[in-house]
């Protein structure tokens, strides 16, 4: 191969990889409410502990989940559309790297959806807030509902005010 050939050969290499690179940043753009449907698997007891692409540890007791793409901090509401069972999940994470699946997610989260004894499950899931900020509530959420998840959570989540129902009231 000659010497101009491998110029040009390298700066089609070169562009190639601008062009990927550029893609892939304004992939990473969130649009609340965007809606998506899928298959989620959960991370195996054993990387408990493991750093993730983050650079925090994975921590199975956490809800937080792995996304190919969605800034760190999205938040993700995913339910199981057997049950109608759903959590709200940070992305801490890279992954899953198998070919049909959309989330990963930690098995405290997993446990809750009930899919432990099934591993793979098809989901239901929506992106409703980034930077740790849920912006966007379920129909009857309550501040209720969200202290029985996130206190368990390592990362501070953020909740705006919500209303208090009349059944939380009667429980206090």
């Amino acid at each position: 191969m000659n010497l101009r050939n491998k110029h040009i050969l390298n700066y089609i290499t070169y562009m190639l990889f601008v062009i990927f690179f550029t893609g892939k940043l304004n992939a990473q753009k969130v649009e609340i409410g965007k809606a998506f449907k899928g298959t989620a698997s959960y991370y195996h007891k054993k990387f408990s502990g493991r750093k993730t692409a983050s650079g925090e540890r994975l921590n199975n007791s956490d809800f937080t989940c792995a996304h190919k793409y969605f800034p760190f901090g999205t938040m993700i509401e995913v339910e199981n559309p057997g049950t109608k069972i759903w959590v709200v999940v940070r992305v801490n994470d890279r992954g899953p790297f198998s070919k049909n699946r959309v989330l990963d997610l930690t098995y405290e989260a997993a446990k809750k959806l009930g899919m432990v004894s099934k591993g793979v499950i098809r989901i239901n899931a929506k992106v409703v807030g980034k930077d740790g900020e849920i912006l966007l509530f379920r129909e009857g959420s309550t501040e209720h509902n969200f202290q029985q998840i996130f206190p368990k959570d390592s990362l501070k989540v953020v909740i705006p005010y919500l209303p208090e129902t009349s059944a939380s009231k009667k429980n206090n």
